[in-house]
């Protein structure tokens, strides 16, 4: 009798909890990230006093998560989190093919129109992979960012053989039947 006593206590309890919290479980991190400005595909340099330096490609998520993507065809996976209407933390990781592991902590504003961003962030290198010890976070540098758009074709200057050149087989790559 008194563990059916003690089910029906805990169900009550949970019912409750559920209808009082609206039906939805919630957490500390819970937020609406998908009205967030920071949501979309951005165009990042992470050296913007350097004209020579190539800008990385990054997605930002509605659920919270990003990727990063390098010129050097590095990629990186991460997660970030609002701090305000405009601004967020982001936390990725970068794994080189020798066992280096690069983990980039940002915090970043939104620019009031939305197109662009701009911030601070640190590196920090785990150079053996069996440890956790890193060098700590090194730095600070500075990113800014363009929002990426969609565009419709506009009206060509050149077609695809006048830009590349025609290709022309060579006999080595011609099929003997």
């Amino acid at each position: 009798m008194r563990r059916i006593s003690v089910v029906i206590l805990t169900t009550v309890v949970l019912l409750g909890a559920i209808l009082l919290g609206g039906g939805r479980l919630v957490t500390a991190q819970d937020t609406d990230l998908a009205n967030h400005p920071l949501v979309g595909a951005w165009m990042v340099d992470s050296e913007p006093e350097n004209p020579q330096n190539i800008p990385d490609l990054a997605v930002l998520s509605a659920d919270g998560t990003m990727i990063n993507h390098s010129a050097d065809s590095s990629f990186g996976v991460g997660v970030w989190e609002s701090t305000g209407d405009t601004t967020a933390t982001v936390t990725f990781t970068i794994l080189f093919d020798d066992g280096v592991r690069l983990v980039v902590h940002v915090s970043l504003e939104v620019a009031t129109d939305g197109q662009s961003f701009r911030g601070t962030y640190t590196n920090e290198f785990f150079v053996d992979p069996t440890t956790v010890e890193g060098s700590g976070q090194i730095g600070p540098g500075t990113v800014e960012a363009t929002r990426l758009v969609a565009e419709a074709p506009g009206t060509p200057v050149a077609s695809f053989e006048e830009f590349f050149g025609e290709s022309e087989a060579t006999p080595a790559a011609t099929p003997v039947s």
